[in-house]
């Protein structure tokens, strides 16, 4: 079963910009922030941070030690200026892609064949601040979005995705994970889109999450929900996509 997730619809008329995508606004019941105003800056694949467009392409292999939460993301580059989101357990939240790379340009959307999920990872004792933090500890997942027919994903053509915090969720500093990756790549190397957001969740708590991984090493290139190949169909593409089983572990809800 499909656990709560609702990507934000775009009209299907803007064009699938060059390049790829990235996460870099943060999404609180329905408000969307600047970019990197609570994301984690990080960069480009020529390792520069001087263009959107560069930040967008992907990070390849599920073992990439950028696969915590992006290329460059740690030390954080943006340390003196990233803020810090105040949401509730129970709140609506996610990480939007950036607007248009270039002017004139339409609002990039998710094309990738593929699933999506968001994570959350806490702030360990001993530190104060998130951007101390690397991200080497335990993450749980609060959401996964996956195919929604036999040829298509739910996140395609959409530019967001969101999910529900539990509501027992223990109070602290976190980091808001999200993650979305192409299946069945041709190149013979899964294709990781990736991104982390700081915020600090309020709430009753008295929950205790479970199924607890550490990024990378959650996944391998050769497992099945990762590797999700047909032989001897064109490109080894799947036929059918709702054979497609959700990568471990299941969402946490609470």
């Amino acid at each position: 079963m499909k656990l709560p997730v609702s990507p934000i619809l775009v009209a299907l008329i803007c064009q699938r910009t060059a390049a790829h995508y990235v996460f870099s606004r943060l999404i609180v019941n329905g408000t969307i922030s600047k970019d990197f105003q609570y994301v984690r800056d990080v960069t480009g694949n020529a390792g520069t941070r001087d263009s959107l467009w560069y930040k967008a392409f992907p990070i390849f292999g599920a073992e990439n030690k950028n696969s915590t939460c992006g290329r460059g993301a740690f030390p954080v580059y943006n340390a003196d200026t990233i803020e810090t989101a105040t949401v509730f357990a129970g709140d609506d939240v996610g990480l939007a892609l950036s607007g248009p790379f270039f002017n004139g340009d339409s609002q990039p959307l998710i094309y990738h064949e593929g699933p999506g999920m968001i994570f959350l990872g806490k702030l360990p004792e001993g530190l104060k601040n998130l951007s101390e933090y690397d991200g080497a500890g335990d993450f749980f997942k609060i959401g996964y979005a996956g195919p929604d027919s036999a040829t298509s994903w739910s996140l395609q053509q959409y530019w967001a995705m969101n999910a529900t915090i539990p509501v027992t969720t223990p109070p602290g500093k976190y980091l808001l994970r999200v993650e979305q990756f192409l299946a069945s790549s041709y190149l013979g190397q899964s294709q990781w889109f990736v991104n982390c957001a700081h915020v600090e969740i309020v709430g009753a708590g008295g929950g205790r999450p479970e199924g607890l991984v550490k990024f990378p090493g959650a996944y391998h290139d050769e497992d099945p929900s990762v590797w999700f190949r047909e032989e001897g169909t064109e490109s080894g593409y799947p036929k059918d996509f709702m054979k497609y089983v959700e990568p471990k572990p299941a969402a946490w809800t609470g």
